[in-house]
């Protein structure tokens, strides 16, 4: 895993396409903005981590994914 330390507004890179920027810190929560184009598909891991049992998570069915490997 990698570490990281960003500021607000400061961003990090995921490939060539994704860009990840923090927006604003407050106590215990972080909000952050991620950028990336339309075909990459961005969920919260406790949702997908909900529907692993199930064939496909919400919101993959529409991009024509039917069911996604363990990481």
């Amino acid at each position: 895993m990698l570490v990281l330390s960003r500021k607000v507004s400061e961003a990090l890179l995921v490939g060539p396409d994704v860009r990840i920027t923090i927006l604003k810190v407050d106590r215990n929560q972080v909000r952050i903005g991620i950028k990336a184009p339309a075909a990459v598909t961005v969920l919260r891991a406790e949702l997908l981590d909900e529907t692993r049992h199930e064939s496909t998570p919400p919101g993959l069915a529409d991009r024509g994914v039917s069911a996604v490997a363990a990481p």
